[in-house]
């Protein structure tokens, strides 16, 4: 037995004891394989699948006056990230097989929570990803910059992904040029002079309001409209949002769009709904940017 300075004894010390900590080696090893077993089949998934960040902030340049930046303007395309795109399966861009008539600027809306981005490519590890062009990140509620593309032709297809959530991918055709005024052929429709009293031509009119993109606000004026067989209706969107106007119920209809589609209406663009094609009868239509937005219209 050791004695201290003093020529006390000293009692040892005994920390541990073999067999406990065989106990606690066994507890950490038993408690790692079952962590592993839980993680390992999941692996893949939750690394091709990250969290959505909720917000990332880069420095953005001050609009004059401190005012918001005024809607696109003509010869613009906008497509519009959904609500809920970060979902994998999820609906994403919007169209997402777009038509860009041949020297438009393309901006991307996102209607979404988290940040995307629109990146030309097929993906992450495609070697020409966002050689066309890249949005870097666009934040919840905020829309690109108007992004032009160059070295591009008519006919040309262009594959674009979302580097936050890869799944997420659109498509570009390149059309040709929009004619002076006139609708972009298959893409959205084109912004006039800002939104003021539809075109002439003796036909009804339906506003979009502004504001209609918040749910349970006003938003098609009039809301329901009886036209007859052979009218344009001139629509034009009145809102700081784009908008559509769709026929059918909403976006699980299966008979959507098939009666007549706006396309995407940029704020301040306007559309013309022609009536010859279609039979007699009372159609509902709706948003597909904001599906709670719904309507009707009586041909007679």
């Amino acid at each position: 037995m050791s004695h201290d300075e003093h020529g006390h004894a000293k009692e040892p010390i005994i920390m541990t004891s073999g067999r406990r900590m065989g106990k606690g080696l066994v507890i950490m090893v038993v408690t790692l394989a079952i962590g592993a077993a839980i993680l390992i089949p999941f692996f893949d998934t939750m690394y091709s699948n990250p969290p959505p960040v909720t917000q990332i902030r880069q420095p953005t340049p001050p609009t004059e006056g401190g005012q918001t930046p005024p809607p696109a303007e003509a010869g613009t395309t906008t497509i519009a990230i959904l609500q809920g795109a970060a979902t994998q399966g999820a609906p994403d861009y919007d169209p997402d097989a777009a038509e860009v008539p041949l020297d438009n600027k393309i901006v991307w809306d996102n209607q979404d929570t988290v940040p995307h981005t629109a990146t030309s490519g097929k993906g992450p590890d495609d070697p020409e990803s966002a050689a066309l062009f890249d949005t870097g990140i666009v934040n919840g509620g905020e829309s690109s910059d108007p992004v032009e593309l160059t070295d591009v032709s008519e006919g040309d297809t262009i594959d674009y992904h979302c580097t936050v959530h890869p799944y997420m991918t659109g498509a570009l055709t390149i059309t040709a040029a929009a004619e002076e005024g006139g609708a972009a052929p298959g893409g959205n429709a084109t912004t006039t002079g800002g939104g003021g009293p539809p075109a002439a031509g003796g036909g009804p009119a339906l506003h979009i309001l502004e504001g209609a993109s918040v749910q349970g606000s006003p938003d098609y004026d009039p809301d329901s409209l009886t036209l007859t067989k052979g009218d344009a209706v001139n629509v034009v969107n009145q809102d700081t949002v784009p908008h559509t106007v769709t026929s059918g119920t909403g976006p699980t209809d299966p008979e959507s769009a098939s009666a007549f589609d706006s396309g995407i209406m940029d704020p301040g663009a306007t559309f013309s709904l022609k009536t010859s094609n279609i039979n007699a009868g009372q159609y509902d239509y709706y948003c597909m940017v904001h599906p709670y937005m719904t309507g009707k219209l009586q041909v007679k």
